[in-house]
């Protein structure tokens, strides 16, 4: 029994980081303000009603995230130039996806 109990601990202890909270927030492209470089921080505020009190949320960016835009998935520095070039309209989104306990983006995708 002790044996057994051991073993479940353990295996609960390696699979922690599985358990992450991820969370995606959506947002208008014209409010995401992206860094110069893969290695920053992007900031972005929610389309929410009341409860964000327009505040901008910030999380880093890593070599993993992936950068979508119309569908398309596209290296940092192509999907930045595609974003400052991009004209939004009133269909237009953005969708920042990321991990709490890290604070690290996972996917930012971005639709016209």
């Amino acid at each position: 029994m002790t044996i057994r109990t051991v073993f479940i601990v353990a295996l609960l202890m390696l699979c922690q980081p599985a358990f992450a909270l991820l969370k995606a927030v959506e947002s208008a492209p014209d409010s995401i303000i992206l860094p110069a470089t893969i290695n920053g921080t992007v900031s972005f505020k929610p389309w929410c009603s009341g409860e964000c009190n327009d505040k901008y949320k910030r999380a880093r960016l890593t070599a993993d995230t992936k950068f979508m835009l119309d569908g398309r998935v596209l290296k940092y520095e192509d999907f930045r130039r595609g974003y400052a070039a991009m004209q939004t309209g009133k269909d237009s989104y953005a969708l920042v996806s990321y991990d709490t306990d890290t604070n690290t983006v996972l996917e930012i995708e971005i639709s016209r």
